[in-house]
Order: C-alpha cells, then structure tokens, then sequence
C-alpha cells in the first residue's frame, strides 16, 4: 500500500527512448546523439514539468517536511513517516518519480533538443534536470549520475560521490545560462512558450532561477567552508553590482496545477483521498501561533502571531479561532495545509525571490555580521513572502500594520551568533513551508531546534534523532548490485552534512 497518492498527473504521454551509448561525462550526461529526432519537445517538456512539480510537492517534500516537523503523519500509513518506521519500499516512489517521471522526460527533450538546435529548450531541460538531481542527492547522498538513465544498457548504474555530483550541478547550470544566453534566432525551430507550464518560455526568468539555484547549492556548503559558500552565493546572485538572481514574486518558478482531478494540486490530492493522513507539525503551527517551537501544541497564541497563519494551516476545530499542531511521533490530525497550498489549483513552489533574498542575507551574515544589507535582504524576504501568500485585507493578523511589526520584531540582529542563524534560517524555515530546501537548512545549521519525536528510535535510527537522509530504496538495494550497503536515517553522512 502507498503512503501518497500516486494519480497521474502528466498531461502527456511520453515519448519511447532509444538506449544510450556506454560512454558519456559528467558535465555533459545523458544527451544520445543517436536518438530519434521525431520527438516533440515542446509535449514532452509539458509533461516532465508537471511530474517535476507532483514529486517535488509529495514525494520529495511531504516526507521532508514530515521530518522537520511542517507537517506530520497524523494517521494511516502516514504515521510511520512521524517516528521514521516506514519501510523502505515506500521510498520506491520518490527514486522512480524522479528518475523515472521527470529525468527520463528531461533526458529526451536535451537529446531532441540537441539534434534539433533548439537551445532554448535544451537549457530549460538541463535546469530541470540539475534541478532533480540535487534534490535526489540531497535526500539520498550518492546516488547514480553519470550512468543513470542508460535503461537496460546499465542495469547496475554506478553511485557517483556527492562531491563530484555538486560539482556537476554547478557545471550543469552554467552551461544552461549558456544555451539560454543565445539569440533567439539561435533556435531553429518554435520557442518555447505556453508548453513551458513555470516560466512560459520566458529566458530571463530562467537564468535568474539557474543563478538562484546555483546561491542554493553554495550555501549547502556552509559546513564544509562557510567564508567561500556565502562567496560563492553572492558571486551566483550578483554580477559585479548587478542583481541577477529571482528578482520578484513574479519571477518566482513555479507549478501551477488545474481544478480536475487528475491534474490538481499534489498537496490537495493527498487530503482528498487520504484525509486526516497529513496534518501540521506542533512545531511549525507553534511558530505560526507567535510561539516557541518546544511549547506545547495547546499554548495560547502568542501577542505576534504570523500573518501567514490563515494561509499556511486550518482552524482547529474547524469553525474556531484557534491552530494546533501534532506533536512529532504521536498520532492524530488537528490542523491541516490551509488554502495556500491545499486547494486544486494551489502551486508547489520550485525556488522564489524569497528564498534568494533569505540566500543573500544568510551570506551576507557569514561575511559580515555588521554588514546593513543583511537586513535589507532579510526583510525583502519575509515581506516578499507576505505578499506572496496573504491575500485577504480584513484579515486582523495580516495587515499592513501587523506585518511591518513581525517584520520589525522578527528581523532584529543581536551580534550574538548563534541566536542570530537561529533567526534567520527559523523566518526561512516558515517561509519555505512545504519545501524540501528547509531541511536542507535544518540539517547544515541545526535550527530551528526542533524537538524529538516520540518513539522514534528504530534499527534504521537507532538514537531517535530527526532524520539526516533517508534510506536507499527497496528495490534499489534489491536490483542494483552496486547501491551501497548499510544506510539509514542517520548514516552514512552527506559529504555537505559532516
């Protein structure tokens, strides 16, 4: 039985891939010379986003943010996701979904987009993939790069190192700015317009989500050289003293999804067909209360409460006033994803101008705690985040006055180190809800400090710690000879998480 409902939500069917040939490098993986060119692009492009968007909002996040305590396996089978006893054959989907849904589809639109000199596509396709790959990575640690994709002329692809994977997505997003730096008479063919679902074709846009995420994959580095990572974020978002990065909300890359069933939001799927399996975690509904987030999920709300709160979580009970959590590793529903993220049509965030913002200040903050422009850049991040997700005037915790004054409160920088990560990278972690980054965060800084769930201690986790990784997958220890042995949550450690 699947914990996340599985519907399909590709809008087309993808196109059959002819095999790769056994050679291939590491910046330059997985584009078949030999492949058919008769592919439609802009169809299968259509497709691999939409799958993108699904895995990313279920199969990649819920877990993730079951673990950090955003939400939480309230009942069913989701409940082993609170204390990290589910089986490991529950991972299958995460490991298919994206290898399978999304780099098989992204794969034929860079090898299509090869023979056809269509370079606009072919710089989408490889963000995309960069993209999925640094998500499988970080939830994973080594896993197959150079020989994935092969299908069955590599039936026991290789585990590339973290290290050299990082390596590659940073080669990978520069040659992408590169594809999509040309004119657009480069292309000959169509451009990408409405088949491209995130940005409609819109290039710009998409060297700003590539430098954003190249300040991303930097700043994971934080535990391994913190001067040189926040470096290498500026160095991403900034050109000289030019801004380059996710300049707005109106940049921000994102997966729209329809009002019908087989096509609407992930998040809205799973409470639809599996209601009271994902509630909210106490700790993040705490934070939305204006409390700490070791205090009990019955507190009373505290005299600052978010102003996200309506948006983010459900009332509880429902008619009322008041928003409870469930307290890590103990079952039971309360509040739920609230109308931002929970309706049909809500979107599943890919990276914003918030997240660069909360990138910018954090490296800021590492060079130079005294540097004012780390608040600039803290404060542009919240309130971007507002605007974003506040849509209701009359809501009293939400106006314009209730918003500069948890801004106010919220943003203040005590020169004392660690308090200071604590409150940057805990702001980032409520404005990141239902992202898989803010575990990320969580796991490279240790904030917010998060309690331990209950009866979390297992063979897998043997000390009841919150997850550093998950384990490989069933079928993957089963089928590839060459998955490494002995993982768990803990263990073996990131190479960025040591």
């Amino acid at each position: 039985m699947k914990i996340f409902n599985q519907i399909n939500v590709r809008l087309f069917v993808a196109v059959s891939m002819l095999l790769m040939p056994a050679s291939c490098s590491l910046s330059d993986t997985n584009v078949n010379p030999n492949a058919s060119t008769e592919v439609s692009v802009s169809a299968v492009l259509t497709g691999a986003e939409v799958s993108l968007g699904f895995n990313l909002g279920v199969n990649a996040g819920l877990v993730a943010n079951i673990y950090i305590q955003q939400a939480s396996g309230a009942n069913g089978d989701a409940a082993s996701f609170d204390n990290y006893t589910s089986s490991i054959q529950y991972f299958n989907q995460t490991w298919r979904g994206f290898y399978g849904d999304v780099l098989d589809e992204l794969k034929i639109v860079k090898t299509a987009a090869a023979q056809q000199k269509l370079p606009y596509y072919s710089g989408i396709a490889r963000i995309l993939s960069t993209y999925s790959y640094g998500t499988l990575t970080d939830l994973f640690g080594d896993i197959p790069y150079k020989e994935s994709l092969y299908g069955n002329n590599i039936t026991n692809p290789a585990y590339d190192k973290q290290q050299d994977i990082y390596k590659a997505l940073q080669e990978q997003l520069d040659s992408a700015i590169l594809d999509l730096s040309v004119p657009a008479t480069d292309n000959q063919g169509a451009l990408p317009a409405a088949d491209d679902v995130i940005y409609g074709g819109n290039v710009e846009r998409w060297k700003s989500l590539a430098y954003t995420l190249k300040a991303r994959y930097a700043i994971h580095l934080s535990k391994i050289n913190s001067t040189d990572a926040a470096q290498q974020v500026l160095k991403a978002l900034y050109d000289g003293t030019r801004y380059r990065g996710i300049a707005d909300n109106s940049a921000d890359a994102l997966v729209v999804f329809g009002a019908a069933t087989t096509n609407a939001n992930p998040f809205y799927q799973q409470n639809t067909n599996r209601p009271g399996w994902i509630g909210l975690g106490a700790s993040f509904v705490n934070l939305l209360n204006g409390n700490e987030v070791t205090d009990a999920a019955t507190k009373p709300e505290g005299p600052l409460v978010d102003p996200r709160r309506a948006y983010f979580a459900t009332t509880y009970p429902a008619g009322s006033n008041t928003y409870r959590g469930s307290a890590p590793g103990v079952p039971g529903a309360f509040s739920v994803i609230g109308s931002f993220y929970g309706t049909a049509t809500s979107p599943v965030i890919i990276s914003s101008f918030s997240e660069a913002k909360f990138l910018e200040a954090e490296a800021r903050w590492r060079i130079n705690p005294a540097d004012p422009l780390v608040k600039t850049a803290f404060d542009a991040a919240i309130r971007s985040s507002f605007s974003r997700v506040v849509s209701n005037p009359a809501d009293p915790y939400a106006t314009p006055d209730k918003q500069t004054a948890y801004i106010t409160a919220k943003t203040t920088l005590s020169g004392v180190a660690a308090t200071d990560l604590n409150t940057l990278i805990t702001q980032k972690y409520i404005a990141l809800f239902l992202q898989p980054e803010a575990w990320s965060d969580y796991r490279r800084t240790g904030y917010p400090a998060l309690p331990l769930a209950k009866n979390a201690t297992s063979v897998a986790n043997p000390n009841g710690q919150i997850p550093r990784r998950i384990p490989y997958p069933q079928n993957e220890q089963s089928l590839n000879r060459n998955t490494p042995g002995g993982s768990g949550y803990q263990t073996p450690a990131l190479w960025w998480d040591k």
